[in-house]
């Protein structure tokens, strides 16, 4: 028997899934300056919003908005800092100073090479520079490394419960309804030698 008079069936076009563009996180330059015992790190981002920093003796984990963008790392030191001894600030900058867990050089701030980290010219010192006056790093207003406020960025004052108890009450005002008696006595009386007017009806 032949074939030739089969048809074949078309197939049909199976629908493609839809997929959404997926925002892409950009990375931000790192900036990193060292002493003998510590570093000071400055990621170049003003005014980052939405924080979230991972701070451990290894390892620093950043991510934060700023302008609609995000922006986000992760890096490996060199070798292990002190966390309880190191200090950041996000007046302007988000700023770290960290304690090295050992006193010496470091020929770089992470164990693998990243495009993103650049040294810090302006706050650098070399071991034979020691002698010429940069000192050591300038930490005055920063804080300790409080997670609390590192994470979302809840860097605001928070009014507490005690604040709301001491808030007094609103008093009745004179003549804004309810028992005139009673807005009569909640007045405050006239100071002594101050020319009071009269009350009309």
């Amino acid at each position: 028997f032949g074939f030739s008079g089969l048809r074949r069936r078309p197939r049909r076009s199976r629908a493609l899934p839809l997929v959404l563009p997926v925002a892409m996180s950009l990375t931000p330059d790192v900036l990193w300056a060292q002493r003998s015992d510590s570093i000071y790190l400055t990621v170049d981002l003003k005014e980052a919003q939405d924080l979230k920093i991972a701070l451990e003796k290894d390892t620093l984990s950043f991510s934060g908005k700023v302008g609609g963008h995000h922006y986000e790392f992760s890096l490996c030191f060199f070798a292990p800092i002190k966390k309880e001894d190191s200090k950041w600030s996000n007046k302007r900058l988000v700023e770290f100073y960290l304690k090295k867990e050992v006193e010496e050089a470091w020929p770089k701030l992470s164990k693998t090479k990243l495009p993103w980290i650049k040294v810090d010219w302006a706050k650098w010192q070399d071991s034979d520079d020691e002698g010429e006056g940069k000192g050591d790093f300038d930490v005055d207003g920063m804080g300790g490394m409080n997670f609390g406020d590192m994470m979302g960025g809840g860097m605001g004052d928070e009014l507490d419960s005690d604040d709301e108890e001491d808030l007094p009450d609103l008093e009745p005002t004179e003549g804004l309804g309810g028992d005139p008696s009673s807005g009569a006595a909640a007045a405050a009386p006239p100071k002594a030698g101050g020319n009071e007017l009269d009350a009309t009806d």
